[in-house]
């Protein structure tokens, strides 16, 4: 007998964390581990492009196949995808079998990338239980990340990769459950064909002029997200004289910060609107990175981080039921592709041009370059959020 399927919010935050272990186990490792077998910075970037290159040319007809043959499928067979590149990239020593395993990474991406949140807010039906479910994930990401990272911390010290090869194993298991536990459900409830699909994701983009500012905020973005993911360990260790031995008990101090944020998210879901909530916080997360680098001690530099993860919990619920809620139910699977394929298309750009900035001008000076560019981020979804009153 098959297992009972869960209810669209307790399937969402079940998955949700499983996710979690996989992201979270690599922690500062994937970065560590392109380091320690000799991968300069500019290497480190162009493997990022190439990943969000991978993205960019699958994610838009993977959301397709999202809503046309199931969006529970489409994010199952992502996340087996994800974890055979992961496997690959920590069996690797070269930068081309590396690369090798970014472009799985980035297939994986793709169908996972528009299927989960557009199963869930469809399943959900309601605009306050997403919201709310969106918050709950984040404290959950604190809870997981932080055991991922205590767990990724130990592993590590045995083998640099071993938590990337746990990563791996854990995105298989994530396959299998997502099958066994969630129900399906479809774009257009499954009745349109594959092309017409595509063509209503592409007009939808074309002539959603809130979409089309939130694209611009993602461009700035784009800029932001991968040099505090990728970089924090290099700033912290360079600068600031964080000892490798250290890296996973900060890393999981930053993951468990989530779980503050989370809480303040519900409870702020309750009280202000997520649009407002996005602008500020963003703007807030320029503000801290501009004057990151002007940290004295190593102390100040661990602060200012767990800080930004704090926003990076808050933003990230807001920012995911803002997305969702100017997106029409139909089709929504492939216009969140569509959205992450032109997000993706300017990653393969901030990637290459972050690891050279860092290349020559440092890390601190990285940060302060994209610390201007979440003010501008910010200024963009003020816009959206005075369109989206006329939109609506």
């Amino acid at each position: 007998m098959s297992p009972k399927k869960l209810s669209p919010s307790t399937g969402y935050l079940t998955i949700y964390s499983s996710q979690c272990w996989v992201m979270h186990l690599l922690g500062p490792y994937l970065m560590l581990w392109m380091e320690n077998v000799g991968l300069s910075f500019t290497e480190i970037g162009i493997t990022q492009a190439v990943f969000m290159f991978t993205i960019l040319a699958t994610d838009f007809p993977a959301g397709g196949l999202a809503d046309r043959y199931g969006r529970r499928l489409n994010y199952a067979v992502g996340m087996l995808l994800y974890g055979l590149g992961i496997l690959t990239i920590s069996l690797s020593k070269s930068f081309m079998s590396i690369l090798a395993g970014f472009v799985f990474c980035g297939v994986g991406s793709a169908f996972m990338s528009g299927s989960f949140m557009a199963w869930f807010y469809d399943a959900a039906g309601d605009e306050k239980l997403a919201y709310k479910t969106f918050s709950k994930a984040q404290v959950l990401e604190g809870i997981m990340g932080a055991s991922a990272g205590i767990i990724a911390s130990t592993l590590s010290s045995i083998l640099l990769n071993l938590p990337l090869v746990l990563s791996a194993i854990v995105a298989v298991l994530t396959f299998f459950l997502t099958i066994l536990l969630l129900n399906e459900n479809y774009g257009h409830g499954g009745k349109k064909n594959y092309w017409s699909l595509l063509k209503d994701g592409g007009v939808q983009i074309l002539k959603n002029r809130v979409l089309n500012i939130l694209i611009i905020s993602g461009f700035f973005m784009s800029f932001v997200l991968p040099t505090f993911m990728l970089y924090w360990i290099i700033l912290a260790q360079k600068y600031y004289g964080l000892s490798t031995e250290y890296a996973g008990g900060i890393y999981s101090i930053l993951i468990i910060s989530m779980t503050i944020g989370g809480v303040i998210s519900i409870y702020l879901s309750r009280k202000t609107d997520y649009k407002t909530i996005a602008i500020v916080v963003t703007a807030l997360w320029g503000f801290l990175f501009v004057i990151l680098p002007l940290s004295v001690t190593l102390i100040q530099v661990i602060l200012m981080l767990v800080l930004v993860e704090v926003l990076y919990a808050i933003r990230t619920a807001a920012m995911s039921t803002f997305e969702n809620v100017v997106i029409p139910t139909v089709g929504r699977a492939i216009t969140l592709s569509a959205l992450s394929t032109i997000i993706g298309a300017f990653s393969i750009l901030a990637n290459t041009v972050i690891g050279v900035i860092a290349d020559n001008y440092g890390i601190k000076a990285l940060y302060q370059y994209v610390g201007i560019f979440a003010f501008l981020s910010a200024l963009c979804l003020f816009l959206a959020y005075l369109w989206s009153k006329k939109y609506r």
